[in-house]
């Protein structure tokens, strides 16, 4: 796919905005990647190459992440998303004009609004993991459509995981092992080409300076920063998905 040097230059300050914010909260890169980037590509192009840019990004954060992962709740996510990805993928490969991208906005805003005005007047309670496998299943199914599985992992664990350097850490961990096994079933697929792999590693370094610096600026964060932080990118990523449509 060609595109101008403008362009290219604007996909690689989006995808350095975009993971950054991914390094610092733990998601919200394709939330933000996505839907900005499908304003000058298609839907089945940005998608694939989104996802092997979260691989790249998983490479430099997972290692430093694993302490404090919750594997428990990792797990039930886990095997949701696996299941729910084959559905998402088969459905972005027969429906290349993301019919569906209005309503995903309007999910995503309301589940913002929904995690802010709880963090501010009681900290979410614990629910059955029962929840967890549901919620992996919507999520694994919305990235393989969107790219965006973050909603349905960040509102269930924002009732798992209070503390947010395990939420970061779980979600971190889950997002590198949903967008591998993604990406390979996007490449089984033929959705991910020699095409998509260049335009890649173009943006490859945008996705590292993006992952230091949002790791080094999350040691700093203060917890109720940090709770509006994600609130708040939920709701914007959400009226970006909706522009896009």
């Amino acid at each position: 796919m060609e595109a101008t040097t403008t362009v290219l230059l604007t996909a690689y300050l989006i995808v350095l905005f975009a993971f950054f914010t991914r390094a610092l909260t733990g998601f919200g890169g394709a939330l933000l990647c996505v839907p900005l980037l499908a304003l000058f590509f298609d839907l089945q192009f940005v998608v694939p190459v989104e996802c092997s840019l979260e691989v790249a990004l998983s490479l430099v954060l997972v290692p430093r992440v694993l302490k404090q992962v919750d594997y428990r709740n990792l797990a039930v996510l886990v095997i949701g998303a696996l299941a729910g990805s084959l559905l998402g993928v088969r459905l972005l490969q027969s429906q290349p004009d993301a019919s569906l991208k209005g309503a995903l906005g309007a999910f995503i805003i309301l589940a913002g609004l929904h995690l802010l005005v709880r963090g501010r007047t009681e900290r979410a309670q614990p629910i059955s993991r029962a929840w967890g496998l549901l919620a992996g299943v919507i999520g694994g199914v919305l990235g393989g459509v969107f790219g965006t599985p973050g909603p349905a992992y960040v509102a269930y664990l924002a009732h798992q995981a209070p503390d947010k350097q395990v939420f970061r850490a779980t979600l971190i961990t889950l997002f590198a092992i949903e967008y591998t096994w993604r990406l390979v079933l996007y490449v089984e697929k033929g959705l991910y080409t020699a095409v998509e792999l260049e335009f890649s590693l173009l943006l490859v370094p945008a996705v590292v300076a993006a992952a230091f610096g949002g790791h080094f600026i999350h040691l700093r964060l203060d917890e109720r920063v940090f709770r509006i932080v994600v609130s708040a990118l939920l709701v914007i990523s959400g009226a970006l998905c909706v522009l896009a449509w």
